[in-house]
């Protein structure tokens, strides 16, 4: 016979969980939209019920009793269960999530157009959020404090998974006024062609899990000597290219994008004879998201973006 007012739910027992890995309350809370004392009070519930204080206080973290590690396996079957039973039944046109996400700013305006577009179609109850995070952006993602993160998939822990986006291709970004652009309607550019010239450089603070653009093509000790403007932003450094003499090395989704919003820019190849790699990104989430069918249509979007552009 169930106990009165069984508190079992797939969204708390989520939570449960979730405070296992984050050892707070509150953060927690946040991932689940509860604020500190209904995540209290819910905690609470689930102590009176199994009678067991589940998780204790030390050094200012919650760590789990030995009760509730005996109890977890369970409990990630129950959830495991409750949300295959869920994704059959899972209604996108219905669904209300809020997505966050964090992107590197050389890819993020290409695939957004791609992406919003598709959630407003398909999804029109749901929102998302541009998160910037320049410390540490594989632990807010481990936390569930974010959804997705795109960057590249170096050092990651056992429960994040990812997906490759494939390379993105650089290219150089410009007035067709320019008189690098003019000079390339001549004859080849070169290496010492760029480096005559002040550049924007696209920076997201990001440096462990992004790499810049301007990366492998400058170097040295005067790498950033030529740099005149650095944003995260990159429709500050496309409005500021179309109105001076400065270049970017940008992606070449990034500078279709700019491109179609700015008629005065262009776009060179890099001279020949630099040996680079392209930049591989990949879209990262964590074991809390993994079975989310939300989850799982939302990032399917950013894989479809990837295959579109290619």
């Amino acid at each position: 016979m169930q106990k009165k007012e069984d508190p079992f739910n797939s969204r708390h027992i989520a939570f449960l969980l979730s405070i296992s890995k984050t050892g707070a309350i509150s953060k927690s809370g946040e991932n689940f939209d509860l604020s500190p004392s209904a995540a209290s009070r819910l905690l609470e519930k689930y102590r009176k019920y199994f009678g067991d204080p589940l998780f204790v206080v030390s050094k200012g973290v919650l760590l789990p009793t030995s009760y509730f590690l005996q109890l977890k396996p369970r409990l990630e079957e129950f959830l495991h269960l409750s949300e295959s039973i869920r994704s059959k039944e899972f209604d996108l046109s219905q669904c209300q999530k809020h997505f966050k996400f964090s992107c590197s700013p050389g890819f993020a305006p290409s695939m957004m157009a791609f992406v919003l577009p598709r959630i407003m179609q398909e999804a029109p109850m749901c929102s998302v959020e541009h998160v910037s995070i320049s410390d540490n952006p594989l632990s807010v993602l481990m936390t569930g404090e974010i959804d997705l993160l795109i960057g590249r998939a170096v050092g990651l822990p056992p429960q994040a998974h990812y997906s490759d986006l494939g390379a993105g291709k650089r290219c150089i970004l410009l007035r067709k006024e320019h008189p690098l652009f003019q000079k390339a309607l001549k004859q080849e550019i070169t290496v010492d062609d760029l480096t005559e010239f002040q550049r924007v450089s696209l920076s997201s603070g990001r440096k462990q899990d992004w790499l810049s653009p301007d990366d492998e093509i400058f170097s040295g000790r005067h790498k950033n000597s030529k740099i005149f403007f650095k944003t995260d932003r990159p429709d500050m450094a496309w409005k500021t290219i179309a109105s001076s003499d400065l270049i970017l090395i940008c992606t070449t989704r990034s500078a279709k994008t700019a491109c179609s919003l700015y008629p005065s820019l262009a776009t060179l190849s890099l001279p020949k004879g630099l040996s680079l790699k392209d930049t591989k990104m990949a879209i990262i989430w964590s074991d809390l998201r993994h079975r989310d069918p939300a989850h799982k249509w939302f990032r399917s979007l950013f894989l479809e973006w990837a295959n579109e552009s290619v």
